[in-house]
């Protein structure tokens, strides 16, 4: 995690180190990935870096934190009381996940290098982390859904978990395969990953949804 050092930067050298790193990790793998690179581009001693985090896995680690982090602030803003209806509000975090690739398009990036190409043995530990906090998330909603008759109490809850989450994160595949979206094209462009595509994307969301409410109500 930072140093004293690294968090006592003003805010505009902070960010620009961030933007920096994100960029250089989410356009390479975890071991391809050059912290020279990330030297040049802000034209600092190679020494700041070290100052700043013990080493390249320390920085990589606190990457994906702030980026996570970003996110779930981002999707987080959804206030579930101002839908009467669970789906809806659902719906509502994939649009969300909309805002989030436009305003935060690095990490947004950097995040489906680490889902969907990181393929690094020094980071595969630490790859699945989301998932716990996921089903934390997850049960959470179900249980509060059953006991407002959104989902059928009598389907266990860790089903309903396990399938709302391996059917949200399908959707990507869904995109792929259906509707042809190329996230390498945009990943290779530097581009946001959804925000050329978002038509596409409020489609099979919707067809999510409705595969999901069927199964779950």
């Amino acid at each position: 995690m930072p140093t004293e050092t690294f968090l006592n930067l003003s805010e505009e050298k902070r960010q620009r180190f961030i933007e920096a790193a994100l960029k250089e990790f989410a356009d390479h793998n975890y071991d391809t990935a050059s912290v020279n690179r990330i030297i040049k581009e802000l034209g600092i001693a190679r020494g700041s870096v070290y100052q700043y985090f013990t080493d390249k896995l320390d920085l990589w680690l606190y990457l994906k934190e702030y980026s996570e982090q970003q996110k779930m602030n981002v999707i987080q803003s959804v206030d579930r009381k101002a839908f009467t209806n669970f789906w809806d509000y659902y719906r509502a975090l994939f649009t969300q996940g909309i805002h989030f690739d436009l305003q935060h398009p690095l990490c947004s990036r950097f995040l489906y290098r680490i889902g969907y190409k990181e393929s690094s043995k020094e980071v595969s530990n630490y790859l699945d982390g989301w998932k716990s906090k996921a089903k934390l998330m997850f049960t959470h909603w179900v249980e509060e859904e059953k006991e407002a008759g959104t989902i059928n109490p009598s389907i266990p809850t860790e089903l309903a978990v396990h399938f709302l989450i391996s059917m949200s994160t399908s959707i990507t595949e869904l995109l792929q395969n259906k509707y042809e979206v190329n996230f390498d094209e945009n990943f290779k462009n530097g581009k946001p990953l959804i925000a050329s595509n978002i038509t596409e994307f409020q489609l099979a969301v919707n067809e999510l949804i409705q595969l999901l409410a069927k199964a779950l109500t």
